[in-house]
């Protein structure tokens, strides 16, 4: 929860998605099982996570019954298309017998904290224990936003001198301890009559739903509610209140929720009333029945998660550059018509309110600009070249990340780390920089130390010239892994229609992945020069680069030098 995001899967929810993916081969909507366990042995599938998540020195928090973990990771590391429905019946095993597991996981992390032991390999495994937590409390219905906002009223806001720590951490356990609660999540809608007596034969059907004229009988505490109720309930022409009642873990997940059941109701509606009006106002009300007085106001809209600048910004951004790109006689018209659609799409999955919607946009983007005409399919030449893209700016921009952090320490504290150069960033080459680092702010910024050392464990192992080879070579399998997971999901939409496919965080990052990209592309092209420029020279450019930093081995001094945008559109 500091500076990087909470990954996607921990080792009970890879096992839940591999289960998942074999019963869709089973079933036949999976058609390669190479798209799980991939036949090159560079190459790294879903499988290959879970085995991953499951064996190492890093706890797992599994309890292994009737399964053992050996007979598992063997089973993994021979599955093929023939013998798979055995692992899917150990996993189904495996998995009932650990329905208790965010339990165990608290009460580990519990432990961790009493602890207060601030040695590396400790920081570690609260680490790891940290993103297994947060990524088992999504899994379980918990959303990013309230995760986020909890953690930060918990630990930042209210934890003052004099406070007591573990009482802060006991608090934030019963918190994420809680069942579902009941919310009531309420939409205003000003539609015509016809509609009105199409939602209100669906609402007598289901209990869920319920309508009103107004909402005069809530009463809400907060100042900025109370200003912002009348206006809400402001009565209109045909204006009515759908009431929706939901089960969730935070009011967040409750709108999503509710959002949900609404849209269903409303599809129908549609089927047979597609040309009369019905608008579904921006703001909704979500009601928490623990407290209904403490009911607030929320966009209707999916929120992605990623703030790498505010979403119009990066529109902005690309569109200063976008005319003279368009102007530019050496840049070929089919690069042009690349980007101006990309541009475009990144604004439509921006402004769609459905996830899949945005998914959708965001994938249409990206597709297009990695495009050829040749026999190589499409979502082959993603994993290549934007791999090969990324990983040339991977090390720069988190090591100048870090660098970036430090810049924001005071003077004084500056002077903690005498290897720190404002002028001269040959420093972050030199292992020294990042064992001051963490020897040095660790009693006062724990966070920024254990970065520090992180770091230095990948670039400099066993005294080693600075080189970032494992590094990279993780970070290539993430990002392939990942585009695979990208791109099955991408056909559960557009070949099977899917609509309840729980894809936010994923949505985030195919956003991120196509506005990276777009920088790159954009800042390539603004570039002056004499020769005729292309996407697909970029691309050959980032592998002939890549080819030769992997032959001169990774070195960190090679990374750091690459010529890439460190923020989003360089200046």
């Amino acid at each position: 929860m500091d500076s990087y995001r909470v990954k996607l899967n921990n080792p009970k929810t890879i096992l839940k998605e591999l289960k998942y993916c074999l019963q869709e081969f089973e079933t036949g909507r999976i058609k390669h099982f190479h798209t799980l366990k991939a036949k090159e042995k560079d190459k790294k599938g879903a499988i290959d996570e879970a085995i991953n998540l499951l064996s190492g020195d890093k706890p797992n928090y599994l309890f292994f019954k009737s399964i053992s973990q050996k007979y598992l990771e063997q089973s993994l590391r021979t599955i093929d298309e023939f013998n798979y429905r055995k692992v899917i019946f150990s996993i189904e095993i495996l998995l009932s017998e650990n329905d208790q597991y965010l339990e165990t996981v608290i009460a580990e992390l519990d432990l961790l904290v009493t602890a207060n032991n601030s040695t590396i390999i400790s920081l570690e495994k609260l680490d790891y224990t940290l993103n297994i937590l947060f990524s088992e409390l999504i899994s379980n219905g918990f959303s990013k936003g309230f995760l986020f906002k909890l953690v930060y009223g918990t630990f930042v806001m209210s934890l003052g001198e004099g406070s007591n720590f573990n009482d802060h951490f006991q608090n934030f356990k019963t918190r994420i301890s809680d069942s579902n609660v009941e919310h009531t999540v309420i939409f205003r809608v000003d539609t015509t009559h016809k509609v009105y007596d199409a939602i209100s034969t669906i609402s007598i059907s289901n209990p869920k739903l319920s309508l009103s004229d107004n909402i005069n009988n809530i009463r809400l505490k907060g100042m900025r509610q109370r200003e912002e109720l009348p206006s809400f309930n402001a009565p209109g022409n045909a204006r009515k209140f759908i009431h929706c009642q939901v089960t969730a873990t935070d009011y967040l997940s409750a709108l999503k929720r509710a959002r949900s059941v609404l849209s269903e109701y409303l599809d129908v509606i549609n089927l047979g009333l597609s040309d009369e009006s019905l608008q579904i106002y921006h703001r909704a009300l979500v009601i928490d029945s623990r407290s209904p007085q403490n009911g607030n106001f929320q966009h209707n809209v999916h929120i992605l998660d990623g703030k790498y600048r505010v979403t119009k910004d990066h529109y902005l951004e690309f569109t200063k550059k976008l005319p003279a790109i368009l102007n530019d006689h050496l840049i070929i018209n089919e690069t042009k018509e690349k980007i101006k659609s990309a541009i475009r799409y990144l604004r439509l999955g921006n402004q769609s309110t459905e996830v899949e919607h945005k998914f959708i946009n965001y994938w249409i983007g990206l597709e297009y600009l990695f495009s050829n005409y040749e026999s190589q399919h499409t979502i082959n030449r993603i994993k290549e070249h934007f791999i090969n893209a990324h990983c040339l700016a991977y090390v720069k921009r988190n090591v100048h990340n870090l660098k970036n952090d430090i810049i924001q320490l005071s003077t004084t504290d500056q002077t903690l780390v005498p290897t720190y150069n404002v002028f001269d960033d040959s420093f972050l080459k030199e292992e020294s920089f990042y064992k001051e680092v963490f020897t040095n702010l660790l009693s006062k910024f724990p966070l920024l130390a254990y970065r520090g050392m992180k770091l230095k464990q990948w670039f400099f192992k066993n005294g080693k010239t600075g080189n970032a080879k494992d590094y990279i070579k993780a970070h290539k399998e993430h990002l392939e892994i990942h585009f695979t997971r990208i791109y099955r999901l991408r056909n559960e939409i557009i070949h099977d229609a899917a609509t309840n496919t729980n894809n936010e965080q994923i949505t985030s990052n195919l956003r991120y992945y196509l506005t990276f990209i777009l920088n790159e592309l954009i800042d390539f092209l603004s570039k002056p020069t004499t020769d005729r420029k292309s996407i697909e020279e970029y691309f050959i450019l980032n592998e002939i680069k890549l080819g030769n930093i992997e032959q001169n081995g990774y070195l960190l001094a090679d990374l750091l030098n690459v010529d890439c945008s460190l923020g989003f559109i360089s200046s």
